[in-house]
């Protein structure tokens, strides 16, 4: 049970850059290097739905937006900035009024990010 504890809290993945800044121009790399992710402590405990009257949306209309740019379009929506070790690997937006909610991904993304983006689409900024 320790051991799935452990594997739950990290996650060995392969960071890998397509392109570092050189100058005025960009380099195409094709390196990686071995990391390891500690997930937020928000995504570290198992989730239990809020009760609908307590929800900042209770029934959302949800959009599913996977971009080819989902790294920097959720940098410019969140303000965080992309660096050589950090992007944005989703975002969510919500219309409280219209009951709408908007997630936003790259092309390829884990179901881990689309859980955390849905659970905003219901509970607004709640790790904010």
């Amino acid at each position: 049970m320790a051991q799935m504890k452990s594997l739950r809290q990290q996650a060995v993945a392969r960071l890998c850059r397509p392109w570092v800044w050189a100058g005025v121009g960009a380099l195409l790399l094709s390196g990686c290097e071995t990391v390891t992710l500690t997930p937020p402590k928000v995504d570290q405990v198992r989730f239990s739905p809020m009760p609908t009257t307590q929800r900042t949306i209770a029934e959302p209309k949800i959009k599913f937006l996977p971009r080819h740019d989902g790294f920097e379009y959720c940098s410019r929506i969140t303000g965080v900035p992309i660096t050589p070790t950090s992007r944005p690997m989703a975002c969510a937006f919500w219309n409280v009024r219209r009951q709408e909610c908007t997630i936003v991904t790259p092309l390829s993304t884990g179901y881990n990010y689309l859980g955390h983006e849905l659970r905003h689409c219901f509970e607004g900024a709640f790790h904010d």
